[in-house]
């Protein structure tokens, strides 16, 4: 990687403006914080509400943010390579609260990636059946097909609310292959 980092927390974290009483990230992005806590009682409420119809809408929220994050981070894959930038967001993501995130070998040939998550806070202290992250899922495929300009799909394998210790996925990706050309 060049002596510029470019995906590191002073590019990442947001700084507070006292003045406008905001937070704005070096992009010009604003933020606003919200505790875990309140996140997963919104989590919860919706599926008290809307029972399977969550997850189809926690899911395509992931998927649109994390499509959205990918894309200021693609043009990088090429100028650090797809194994240093996945370290730097996986760092980026867990110091903005998101848990501790282990990327495992990116396996190109294979096209796929293992990830896990320790304390996420879609899920932390949360008991349930079955998986639960769909948010972090959806947020995942979003990314990755950002980044990697193919299409992603995460399968969560456990999960903390199910097994307690940790979520764990695996995302895999189709590139696209050019058409036929036409005899």
């Amino acid at each position: 990687m060049d002596s510029k980092q470019r995906t590191n927390s002073a590019d990442v974290l947001p700084r507070f403006d006292l003045t406008k009483g905001e937070l704005r990230a070096s992009t010009g992005e604003d933020w606003v914080l919200i505790s875990g806590e309140a996140l997963r009682r919104v989590y919860e409420r919706e599926v008290a509400m809307l029972q399977s119809g969550a997850c189809v809408i926690w899911h395509n929220a992931g998927k649109t943010v994390g499509a959205t994050e990918g894309r200021k981070f693609s043009e990088l894959v090429d100028e650090v390579g797809i194994d240093k930038l996945a370290e730097e967001l996986s760092s980026s993501y867990s110091k903005l609260g998101w848990g501790l995130i282990e990327v495992g070998e990116i396996n190109l040939l294979k096209s796929e990636v293992r990830i896990v998550m320790r304390n996420s806070p879609m899920v932390r202290g949360v008991s349930a059946q079955e998986p639960r992250c769909w948010y972090v899922r959806g947020f995942m495929e979003g990314m990755i097909s950002s980044i990697l300009g193919a299409e992603a799909m995460a399968s969560e394998l456990s999960c903390e609310a199910v097994n307690g210790d940790h979520c764990e996925f695996v995302v895999t990706w189709k590139l696209a292959t050019s058409a036929p050309l036409a005899p």
